[in-house]
């Protein structure tokens, strides 16, 4: 088998750093990792134990993560390489499991592993699980970076991941590796997202900075079909919004808007309540969406305002 280079970047919380690299280091096949390197923001020491093949680079001046996940894959040379986000803990069979299954079917470029909800997981938590697992044991067309095992060659033909994206990265840089070969989400191994979403609070926050890139993610690249509802629907539900408000003066107008509000709502709610992966009761289905979508539309604005200032200033 193939060796593998883990890229690990890295700001803030640094006991999940701890947890992530303990994961990587319980692998049950150690002799694979070539090496791991933890590209950080911070400027003081992480509180990480020595190992050999452990490196720690300091850039606090890096601007995205993806300029960190490039500095990262620079540093090592092993044929494969397992992107890792600086949270989550790794089932101990992850790295036997998912190169097994890189090498299984010629063409595949990318593996990435299912995700499992820690012991004490809340309602959020397991639906943001439920939402990730919709796709399993079959290709798919772009996935998040959380847990993503690649050939070094694919890598370099798309040229890495887009570093003018604060956000949206995983999705542009997986979506251009699907042209080249397939993408393959598994169920036969799992991670654990410790900085999972356990509250509609943080959900809330997290949806709006998620999301300010997704204008930005449109240029220079043909958007796949799939990708057209996350753009356009934040968009749909700003004109609902303004509908609605029109209908303090005309009653039409207002059963419209909350009509648009509501269709988007209700689909995705209703959809994901049939899915196999999901133990969440409908009227809460309603209700994450709607948390969901209004901050999917509220980031959407701060991204295009923050797109307008920075092409006036240039």
């Amino acid at each position: 088998m193939d060796a593998v280079d883990f890229v690990i970047p890295h700001m803030g919380r640094p006991e999940m750093l701890v947890a992530t690299l303990d994961s990587i280091f319980a692998q049950n096949c150690p002799e694979r990792i070539a090496t791991i390197t933890v590209v950080t923001k911070n400027e003081s020491r992480l509180p990480v134990s020595r190992h050999e093949k452990l490196t720690i680079i300091q850039v606090p001046g890096a601007a995205t993560i993806s300029e960190q996940r490039n500095i990262g894959v620079a540093a090592g040379r092993a044929p494969l390489i397992a992107f890792l986000d600086a949270d989550i803990r790794l089932a101990g069979d992850w790295l036997e499991t998912c190169t097994a299954l890189l090498a299984e079917k010629s063409g595949r470029v990318l593996v990435s592993a299912m995700q499992k909800s820690s012991d004490n997981a809340g309602r959020v938590e397991r639906l943001r699980t439920a939402l990730s697992n919709v796709s399993l044991d079959k290709p798919v067309q772009f996935l998040p970076g959380r847990n993503l095992l690649v050939t070094r060659s694919a890598h370099d033909k798309v040229g890495g991941f887009p570093e003018h994206l604060q956000t949206c990265e995983d999705y542009v840089y997986t979506e251009k590796l699907s042209r080249l070969g397939e993408l393959y989400y598994t169920s036969q191994t799992y991670y654990v997202h410790l900085g999972e979403d356990r509250t509609l609070r943080q959900t809330f926050t997290k949806e709006i900075w998620r999301s300010e890139s997704n204008l930005s993610s449109i240029s220079g690249r043909t958007l796949p079909l799939r990708e057209w509802p996350s753009i356009l629907l934040p968009v749909w539900m700003l004109l609902g919004l303004v509908v609605t408000v029109l209908g303090f003066y005309s009653q039409t107008a207002f059963l419209i808007g909350l009509i648009m509000l509501l269709l988007p709502i209700l689909l995705y709610g209703g959809r994901l309540y049939v899915q196999q992966s999901n133990h969440e009761p409908l009227h809460f289905l309603v209700l994450f969406y709607s948390v969901y979508f209004v901050a999917r539309a509220a980031g959407t604005v701060k991204g295009a305002r923050l797109l307008l200032r920075r092409n006036l200033t240039e």
